[in-house]
């Protein structure tokens, strides 16, 4: 009679997988990381040469400088202007409660795009390029490896039909990478030595 594993059993074992891999890929992971890092700075530095971003960044600090100086002449005609009682009396608000600090790239708000918003678009996109840089250098490969490694037990515990057939099928997955699956076996390995 042919026994089949319950749904437990299968969630168990899938968690087993996990457990026995997922500090390996994690370290692997936390390798490719630096060198996405240093990719992206790389990757930065090109994308935004090429697209020309690094011009319309340029421009647009620029501008807002232009703007900031425009509007302290601005603040200082009109609030310094008003000499005589009436006058002050009828300043707008937008002259009589601002002071000079606050006309600075800092005080605009919600009112456009500065040059840091389009600095981190240009480090998001740079990043995605990236990564895909990071999947063709040895540690990327390593952390693809691993996750197939991963996928394949994973697919392996719900694709063997009969229980008794599952140990030797995931010690075999796992043989290259050093994991050995049978605990005991591993116990009476490290009692010999």
């Amino acid at each position: 009679m042919k026994t089949y594993m319950t749904k437990y059993q299968l969630e168990h074992l899938k968690k087993r997988v996990a457990f026995e891999i997922d500090p390996i890929v994690d370290q692997a992971k936390l390798m490719r990381k630096s060198i996405v890092a240093d990719l992206t700075e790389q990757a930065e530095l090109k994308l935004a040469k090429k697209i020309k971003a690094d011009v319309v960044i340029d421009q647009l600090q620029k501008s807002i400088e232009q703007l900031e100086i425009a509007q302290r002449k601005a603040y200082t005609f009109f609030s310094k202007g008003a000499t005589t009682t009436t006058l002050k009396d009828n300043l707008s608000s937008s002259f009589s409660n601002k002071n000079e600090a606050t006309l600075t790239e800092s005080g605009y708000g919600d009112k456009g795009i500065l040059p840091k918003d389009c600095r981190e678009q240009l480090r998001s996109w740079a990043e995605v390029i990236a990564i895909k840089e990071a999947e063709k250098t040895p540690e990327g490969k390593k952390v693809k490896e691993l996750e197939l490694y991963k996928q394949s037990a994973t697919n392996q515990i719900f694709e063997t039909g009969l229980p008794e057939d599952l140990p030797k099928t995931l010690a075999a997955i796992f043989k290259p990478l050093g994991i050995i699956w049978n605990k005991t076996q591993a116990l009476q390995l490290e009692n010999k030595g």
